[in-house]
């Protein structure tokens, strides 16, 4: 459930994912205010959130436990080494749990990950009415959904 709403986020363009985790309310360039630390939170309230329903995430924890394996997943927190690895880049930084994310759906390809990248999704971000991209998804993850079916 969290990997599958972290995918769809992660096809959002950088200036959108604050729509989601949050610009603190700072700046008027959308990226100026991303901040790795809330999407840290993010997917810490998520979490809280399930722990509450009878319903347990063990994809979401299979994906940390690869985080682990890869080194990916260190004592000082995914999020400030991810930060310290891109150079305090906060947009790079998110980019580089998304890229592990993406890589991570594409060794697994779980069947959501399958339908998803059947046909079109539109963003979930809104400029008036309509979606402001049709489709969000990546040629890449297309193809590989295909080749998985």
């Amino acid at each position: 459930m969290l990997l599958k709403h972290l995918y769809q986020m992660s096809l959002e363009k950088p200036s959108h994912w604050c729509f989601f985790i949050g610009i603190g309310g700072e700046a008027s360039d959308m990226l100026h205010g991303l901040r790795i630390e809330r999407l840290h939170a993010y997917i810490q309230g998520f979490k809280g959130a399930l722990h509450q329903l009878p319903f347990e995430d063990k994809e979401a924890a299979a994906f940390f436990d690869w985080l682990m394996a890869m080194g990916e997943f260190p004592g000082q927190g995914w999020d400030q080494k991810y930060l310290a690895d891109e150079g305090g880049n906060e947009a790079r930084a998110i980019q580089k749990f998304f890229g592990l994310l993406h890589r991570y759906v594409l060794e697994q390809r779980p069947a959501w990950f399958i339908a998803f990248n059947d046909g079109p999704q539109p963003s979930q971000v809104f400029g008036g009415e309509q979606p402001v991209r049709p489709d969000i998804r990546i040629a890449p993850h297309i193809e590989a959904a295909r080749a998985a079916r």
